[in-house]
């Protein structure tokens, strides 16, 4: 009955599994790995902002500043009720 395995040492399911987790694990890492390389690579390789935009987006940041400071100027004073005695 057991003969197959002395005969045909590789035959046994036990030692075929055994050999077979490394090489899933070199495969599982080696595919994290190359996953990893993907997402930094292409992270790099992503443009910027446009500096056009960006000095847009600045210029209408600080004309709604302006705009919102002049809309305070126009208001009348705010009494605060507790500093009143």
């Amino acid at each position: 009955m057991y003969e197959h395995r002395v005969l045909y040492p590789s035959c046994d399911l036990r030692n075929a599994a055994y050999h077979y987790r490394p090489r899933m694990k070199k495969v599982a890492a080696l595919l994290f790995i190359i996953a990893a390389g993907n997402l930094v690579l292409s992270g790099c390789a992503s443009p910027g902002p446009d500096p056009e935009q960006v000095s847009r987006e600045a210029e209408k940041q600080r004309e709604a500043e302006r705009q919102q400071a002049e809309f305070r100027k126009g208001l009348p004073p705010v009494t605060n009720p507790s500093q009143v005695r």
